[in-house]
């Protein structure tokens, strides 16, 4: 039901879009074409209903719910670019509205993100949410070097400031910011999709990477991880790897460059969400797909309904809904002044991931996407 609903107001925001030129809050535009989404009018489950986007892996509940100070809030939530991956975010984000509203809490929020994963719009996006006085601002951050410097300078002017998803900015980047919430095992899911990768082509022969964006520090972390793994086996010799910036075309091209410049590719590692799709469309476009092992990142239904026929042989799926739901509960707490130590539990917390094969794809598949 959620997903239907949100399909008729994605067509009436369209219309509005199209009438005005400019973004409406209130209206949740497709992911493809917009960069702004707003919970004002968007349908929400309530506490009891079955949530469809939420995995066995989510353990956030509406037990014992942290008791807010106030009787409304606002938020403003920039993740790293317009894509599907954070629909899923934004379940938990819903259902966590929904069972505050149950206790009286109006939470309303803008979860906004540039078409392409780009720091400079992030920083106008991260600007224009300052001037609206949200009692929170969090952040996927892009890349940190640019945007942490306003971070720090609207945490100094009284705003509290989370990070979230897969783009962290710790202390170490020289960030101020109270919590983050998301994956923080990133370096592991990419070692491993490199130790499956490794075992399913038994520890020999030609692979390539598709390595995603730079800058973003859950793409460079998964590159970490892979690198590590593959000093372990000698025998597997990395032919080459591109960075496909999430863009499906250009994951498409490289794998087709990958196929046609490596006869004997055996194996192909994917750093994201979008580019095992290009990935498993070239191999299967090229007739390898018995040939080529492709694994790669998290949920998109093309990728599960790839991993279902064998072309993809595992993915990495991270815990989005609980993403969303504590990202809530977090953003409660840092808008009541409670900091890590003092309310707040923890400064990282790890949401984690599951590898899921061809035997559950199809239970996946039901779970982030089956209709009520």
């Amino acid at each position: 039901m959620f997903k239907k609903s949100l399909a008729l107001i994605t067509c009436l925001g369209m219309i509005a879009l199209c009438a005005t030129g400019c973004a409406t809050e209130g209206v949740t535009a497709p992911l493809e074409d917009s960069v702004s989404g707003s919970s004002d009018d968007a349908p929400v489950a309530s506490a009891n209903e079955a949530v469809k986007g939420k995995t066995g892996m989510a353990k956030a509940t509406n037990d014992d719910l942290y008791q807010p100070e106030k009787d409304k809030y606002y938020f403003a939530y920039t993740y790293k670019l317009v894509h599907p991956w954070y629909e899923a975010i934004q379940v938990g984000i819903e259902q966590a509205i929904a069972d505050y509203a149950a206790m009286g809490i109006t939470i309303t929020y803008d979860y906004t993100a540039p078409v392409n994963a780009d720091a400079v719009q992030q920083l106008n996006m991260i600007e224009q949410a300052a001037g609206k006085s949200p009692d929170v601002i969090a952040v996927d951050v892009v890349q940190a070097d640019v945007v942490v410097p306003v971070m720090n300078e609207l945490i100094g002017r009284g705003i509290p400031v989370l990070t979230f998803s897969g783009g962290d900015a710790d202390s170490s980047t020289g960030c101020e910011r109270i919590a983050f919430v998301g994956n923080t095992d990133n370096k592991g899911d990419g070692a491993k999709l490199a130790e499956e990768l490794a075992e399913a082509i038994n520890y020999e022969g030609e692979v390539a990477c598709l390595d995603g964006s730079i800058g973003a520090s859950s793409h460079e972390e998964r590159i970490e991880g892979f690198n590590e793994v593959m000093e372990k086996y000698p025998n597997i010799k990395v032919v080459d790897r591109q960075r496909d910036d999430d863009d499906l075309e250009k994951a498409v091209k490289l794998t087709e460059n990958f196929i046609q410049k490596n006869p004997n590719l055996k194996g192909i590692w994917c750093n994201n969400m979008t580019n095992p799709i290009g990935a498993a469309q070239a191999v299967e476009q090229a007739g390898k797909a018995d040939d080529i092992v492709i694994v790669g990142m998290d949920h998109d239904l093309r990728t599960l309904e790839y991993l279902k026929k064998g072309t993809i042989f595992c993915a990495q799926v991270q815990n989005n809904y609980d993403m969303g739901y504590k990202l809530i509960e977090t953003s409660l707490k840092a808008a009541d002044g409670l900091t890590v130590g003092s309310g707040i539990d923890t400064e990282k917390y790890n949401v984690g991931s599951t590898t899921v094969y061809q035997d559950r794809a199809q239970e996946f598949i039901d779970l982030l996407y089956g209709g009520n």
